[in-house]
């Protein structure tokens, strides 16, 4: 993991206005976290992470809404920061069929880029359903256009696979582990992976405690960039 791992948290909690009834409010979810670190005397170091989540169940229509911001800074310097935002759309064609379209934009000049943006579509298949494991698998076509720090800018047509697990480990607590790989059809050497592991406990009904591992691998990164990023986050999440 990260070398360094958050160590200071903040306590948020929003709240939406009620819902018209009960069935809408079952509907919709959503979760805003927020991690912090600072330091100062012997090493003058801080970071701040920010993440937003909305999500309606597809009924038959669903919607996944993604937020993401990470900064960190050292001696009043930043040397890592990240954006990253997403929206998904849904529609259930049966119990565990459905299909998807999305689309996303990322900017991270540490890793080479000033813009990444995505439109993908394809099918999830939902291997198991619950209660206490769930499994489902995508596929589908991509659209990427990238912006690299240096070099020309290019677009190409690839592919998304992708696997997402969640492990209820209790009621209050749940695993889950996500995972993508992204083709390029223009250029084979030039693939994407992405992974995201967290561990996700409650305190109390509205607030948890997130611990999160993710890494992004680049087969073929902007000249003078590693192939591999990781960060490393622990979270308080308020349900909203």
């Amino acid at each position: 993991m990260n070398k360094t791992f958050v160590a200071g948290l903040l306590t948020l909690g929003l709240a939406f206005p009620a819902a018209a009834d009960d069935a809408a409010k079952k509907l919709w979810a959503g979760t805003l976290g927020l991690s912090l670190l600072a330091t100062t005397g012997n090493s003058d170091t801080r970071s701040f992470g920010l993440e937003f989540g909305l999500k309606r169940v597809p009924d038959p229509w669903g919607l996944d809404v993604t937020a993401k911001y990470l900064q960190s800074a050292k001696n009043g310097v930043t040397d890592a920061e990240r954006t990253l935002a997403s929206v998904r759309g849904t529609r259930a064609l049966s119990d565990r069929w459905s299909v998807f379209i999305g689309v996303g934009g990322e900017r991270d000049t540490f890793a080479g880029f000033d813009l990444r943006g995505i439109l993908e579509g394809g099918a999830t298949y939902k291997v198991l359903t619950g209660p206490v494991h769930e499994v489902a698998l995508d596929g589908g076509l991509t659209w990427t256009k990238e912006d690299p720090v240096s070099g020309a800018n290019r677009s190409f047509v690839g592919g998304i696979l992708g696997a997402a697990y969640l492990w209820r480990l209790s009621k209050t607590s749940a695993f889950t582990e996500k995972l993508r790989w992204y083709p390029d059809f223009d250029e084979t050497s030039d693939w994407r992976a992405t992974s995201e592991t967290a561990l996700k406990a409650s305190l109390t009904d509205v607030l948890a405690l997130k611990a999160a591992y993710e890494v992004r691998y680049s087969n073929r990164p902007v000249p003078g960039f590693h192939k591999t990023d990781t960060a490393s986050t622990v979270s308080l999440v308020a349900s909203l």
